[in-house]
């Protein structure tokens, strides 16, 4: 009978093929990340470049990376044409229908999580609602609003988009209240504290991350909306989205006045996004135990 013997030299040449394999995982792991991150922000950086490029430059052939003369003019001409009227209405509506949501949804969020269980038909019949293709109720609205003289106003689309963003703001606020453990109001009802100062002085500020987060995506998708822009307004209310696709349909378009434009509209939302990702983090670990 043979028997196998370990020597010093061979543990040793194990451990360097495991760490080899380690580090090359490793390597191969953040040349794809590399990969997928220049193939998400090279869109962008054309449409950053462009939005510098004057008129003559955007037609060249073969088209230049940088721009050879640059130049702001698309920047000032494409918010003299409807861009800024379009960013104007855009963050109004947005941010009204925002606040709104926030203020009728915590209410709710917090009866849905002390009240109902986190798996309950309740929480997924309120989710299914933003699920809803915009199609679905945008022809029942434009017939409503037509009825109590709605279209075409700012009162309208604030409606709208709180109708639209309501049920992911409950539901994630839900999710976020759920980790906040009861004893805290407990206590502070043992404590003589009355329902007021119980939410402002406990429940607002550990559950700040849960608000922010879902105000910032309430006002993501309140920014990107174009169907209901489109379909419930006319020419009082230019939303940036409408007011984008307008440059097609009424004008030939001025690439470089598109990226001027396009470039206003995405910065606030990156920078943004950039500053709370840790709350975004949060929100989506909730379901797992994160903290």
């Amino acid at each position: 009978m043979t028997m196998s013997v370990s020597t010093p030299y061979a543990d040793v040449s194990a451990a360097e093929n495991v760490t080899l394999a380690v580090r090359l995982s490793v390597v191969v792991k953040h040349v794809v990340l590399i990969m997928v991150l220049v193939l998400f922000l090279l869109p962008l950086a054309w449409l950053l470049l462009t939005a510098f490029k004057p008129y003559a430059e955007l037609f060249t052939s073969p088209p230049s990376v940088l721009p050879i003369n640059g130049t702001l003019v698309n920047f000032t001409e494409g918010w003299a044409i409807g861009g800024g009227k379009g960013i104007g209405d855009s963050l109004f509506v947005a941010s009204i229908s925002t606040v709104l949501c926030l203020i009728l949804g915590y209410p709710a969020a917090y009866a849905l999580a002390r009240w109902f269980s986190a798996h309950g038909q309740l929480s997924f019949t309120i989710l299914s609602l933003r699920m809803m293709p915009p199609i679905v109720p945008v022809i029942g609205f434009y017939l409503l609003f037509q009825e109590l003289s709605l279209f075409d106003t700012y009162t309208g689309l604030i409606v709208v988009y709180t109708f639209m963003n309501l049920p992911l703001v409950i539901w994630l606020l839900a999710e976020f209240i759920r980790q906040i453990p009861k004893t805290y109001e407990e206590a502070a009802r043992i404590d003589g504290a009355p329902w007021y100062r119980l939410f402002w002085d406990v429940l607002l500020p550990l559950s700040a991350p849960g608000i922010l987060t879902a105000g910032i995506l309430a006002m993501i998708f309140a920014w990107n909306e174009f169907l209901f822009a489109l379909v419930l307004t006319g020419e009082k209310v230019i939303t940036l989205p409408k007011a984008l696709a307008s440059f097609f349909l009424f004008q030939q378009p001025n690439w470089g006045q598109l990226g001027a434009i396009g470039i206003v509209a995405i910065a606030p939302l990156l920078v943004l996004s950039y500053y709370m990702q840790r709350f975004l983090i949060r929100s989506f670990s909730v379901g797992s135990g994160g903290r």
